[in-house]
């Protein structure tokens, strides 16, 4: 468990508790250090004047671990009150080797610590450190019993030193215990707070995936709307139908247009389609392009196409592309396609009439007066 993954909350809660931690445990080494001196006085004990010396060190490291937690440096905190409780073991146990069984637990201690607040790199160079000093205080427990300086206390007094650290180590684990088992339960608590977040935030991104489904509805209804006034059909007559593109025609309204004017041919098995271009302004190779493609589509459905409209300024931009419409019917306007029809003019490419005379009079007069027949296919 280390600081990198823990929630800004949960960090401030834990840096809080780590406060209290060193503010009690700081005071209590400094303590006991004295309490050693003077046994060290008392008895003339110079092991046991060391071992003081070493909690007191141990208790300025305390205090510069807890000037750097209120500084924001939890790790270094971490990393000095870690190398102190080695360091401080170490030379306590050289001093007083009857302390082995407590001792030992020191680097254990340190571990625990640890797990609650070093990033990867650095609890791993704990937890080496940490079996290094565990080694060492078996070796100097075992090989070096009396220590390197003989002890004067008496051997009452060292019992009662035994029994008091044993306790201080208990109680120390307990802490540790506790401290752990609160982070534990804060991060838990983190995480059924940002897992119900979550669920909210799933809950509304699935109802906006909905809106926005039926909004991709809409727009597709739209633009198929859209896409039908643009290329409006009007029927002439029966099997006659005319389309009338007016405006800018890209590579878009060009596949719409000819996917359009294909399903209206299908549908009412047209015989003759007029494309009237009069209302195109400009045109290029893709859009001659695309004319052609269109026409040579309808012309496998068995549509006969004829265009109209064409201006001198789209006839000189087709010559200059190099567009050939040499096997395209062409007609002014769809006038004159519909008058060459009723005179029977064979046309190069519609060599029979569609509509006979008597129809072709009667439908011609509303064509050209605007009140014919007209309905979108």
């Amino acid at each position: 468990m280390t600081t990198d993954i823990m929630p800004e909350s949960t960090m401030q809660a834990q840096m809080t508790r780590l406060r209290q931690f060193l503010s009690t445990y700081m005071p209590v080494a400094f303590l006991f250090g004295v309490v050693f001196l003077a046994l060290a006085l008392i008895f003339r004990d110079l092991a046991t004047g060391i071992s003081g010396v070493a909690i007191i060190v141990n208790g300025g490291i305390l205090l510069y671990a807890l000037r750097s937690v209120r500084q924001g440096k939890v790790q270094s905190a971490i990393v000095a009150t870690s190398v102190g409780l080695l360091a401080g073991g170490l030379v306590i146990l050289l001093a007083q080797p009857f302390l082995f069984a407590t001792l030992t637990l020191s680097p254990l201690l340190v571990v625990i610590l640890g797990l609650q607040y070093l990033t990867i790199q650095p609890l791993k160079r704990l937890i080496a450190a940490s079996g290094l000093c565990s080694v060492i205080a078996v070796s100097v427990g075992h090989l070096l019993p009396q220590g390197f300086i003989a002890s004067t206390l008496p051997e009452w007094f060292r019992d009662v030193l035994q029994i008091g650290a044993a306790s201080a180590a208990v109680v120390f684990v307990m802490v540790l215990i506790w401290h752990f088992s609160a982070l534990l339960n804060e991060m838990l608590s983190s995480l059924r707070v940002a897992n119900r977040e979550l669920e909210t935030q799933q809950t509304k991104l699935v109802r906006s995936n909905e809106q926005l489904q039926q909004q991709l509805a809409s727009e597709r209804e739209l633009l198929n709307l859209v896409s039908a006034l643009e290329t409006p059909v009007v029927s002439l007559a029966e099997g006659i139908l005319l389309a009338p593109i007016v405006g800018h025609i890209d590579s878009r309204r060009a596949d719409i247009l000819r996917s359009h004017l294909l399903e209206v041919v299908h549908a009412n098995r047209t015989r003759l389609m007029i494309l009237d271009i009069t209302g195109v302004t400009t045109i290029d190779t893709s859009v001659a392009q695309a004319l052609m493609m269109t026409i040579q589509a309808l012309r496998l459905l068995g549509c006969k196409v004829v265009v109209s409209g064409i201006s001198a300024t789209v006839a000189m931009t087709l010559t200059h592309l190099g567009i050939d419409l040499h096997d395209v019917e062409t007609v002014r306007s769809p006038e004159e396609a519909l008058e060459r029809l009723e005179r029977g003019e064979p046309m190069s490419h519609l060599p029979h009439p569609l509509m006979n005379g008597a129809e072709m009079r009667a439908f011609l007069p509303g064509l050209m007066n605007g009140n014919g027949a007209h309905h979108k296919a």
